[in-house]
């Protein structure tokens, strides 16, 4: 299981950059199917896409030119969207300038956004940002602009304090721990049915994962941790280099998939340990449906309780990558 796991690896590795095509400048551009992922240091897109887009770089610009039939996601320090988005778009970056049509929903996690004159936004705008939106007056969002309050007033942008768009978001938001780190309870569902799937699919690593937890959580807790701020620095230093792009950008795709399986990985744990302390009723696969239900209804409260959610959303996620880790990798151990 073990080496089918590394070899997996390097198959998506291997073939990411043996399909990787050079673009323009130090670009790296490659598709899978009718999507495109590109990265570069500066980055311009002004042509069709048929499918989505996944774009990363210091600048990353989609020209009048550029038009996408799907879901764009950019990376970038900063962003200048000036064409036509027939999906969503979701921007991270220090900056972010939208001057063109977006049919669908915006999201935006960063510094400063502003929407310039011919902005078109037909659904929501949600942006999560120290500072307040900059809109022009001639800008138009047909949806709801959900983030830090303001109002135009001629060419001003009335802003707020960061003091007061940090309540006013964390009363509209239920459950939200801290900016960033919210569960809600359909999402606790999703995550405690993705640890019931693993239970009962690989009865065995659960219950490594049960007894490493039980065994050794403070080495879970930090191998989780070094997987956390190991696989951005990593990403940064392999970005250096052209050859090294695609395996950054590769690393950037597969991190909030390692915050999921963190998460499902403790959910397990977690799940396996009450199953294993609620006597015979915790006993074979409906035992393990209990404690699984339990840990997520638990770890679902425990996330919702404002600032120390945040802290049990980082523990939990660095638990389960810990756990994984030593549950593939590490001796067998039996729970004490």
């Amino acid at each position: 299981m073990r080496s089918a796991i590394l070899s997996c690896l390097f198959a998506v590795v291997t073939l990411a950059a043996a399909h990787a095509e050079p673009a323009s400048g130090r670009a790296v551009e490659w598709a899978s199917g009718k999507d495109v992922f590109a990265a570069a240091e500066e980055l311009t897109i002004d042509r069709r896409i048929d499918g989505a887009l996944t774009a990363a770089g210091q600048i990353v610009i989609l020209t009048r030119d550029a038009h996408v039939k799907g879901d764009a996601w950019v990376a970038a320090r900063r962003a200048a969207i000036e064409g036509e988005l027939e999906g969503d778009l979701s921007i991270r970056g220090q900056e972010a300038l939208i001057n063109g049509h977006v049919k669908g929903d915006v999201t935006f996690y960063g510094g400063e956004l502003s929407l310039g004159p011919d902005a078109r936004i037909d659904g929501d705008v949600d942006y999560y940002s120290a500072s307040t939106a900059r809109i022009d007056k001639g800008a138009v969002v047909k949806g709801e602009v959900n983030g830090k309050a303001f109002r135009i007033g001629g060419d001003t942008v009335t802003r707020d304090t960061r003091e007061r768009w940090r309540a006013d978001h964390m009363r509209d938001r239920r459950g939200l721990a801290a900016p960033g780190y919210h569960m809600s309870a359909g999402g606790a569902v999703v995550f405690g049915g993705l640890a019931l799937l693993l239970g009962l699919i690989a009865p065995g690593a659960a219950a490594r994962m049960r007894d490493a937890a039980t065994a050794e959580p403070w080495q879970a807790l930090g191998l989780g941790f070094v997987w956390l701020v190991g696989v951005p620095v990593l990403a940064v230093a392999t970005a250096i280099t052209l050859v090294g792009l695609p395996v950054a950008f590769l690393l950037m795709l597969l991190y909030p998939l390692g915050i999921v399986f963190g998460l499902v990985a403790a959910l397990t744990a977690l799940g396996g340990l009450i199953a294993a302390r609620i006597g015979s009723a915790g006993e074979g696969a409906l035992g393990l449906v209990v404690g699984i239900v339990l840990a997520a209804a638990l770890l679902w409260f425990a996330i919702s309780i404002p600032v120390v959610g945040a802290i049990v959303w980082l523990a939990a996620v660095a638990a389960g990558l810990g756990l994984i880790v030593m549950a593939l990798w590490g001796p067998e151990r039996s729970a004490s």
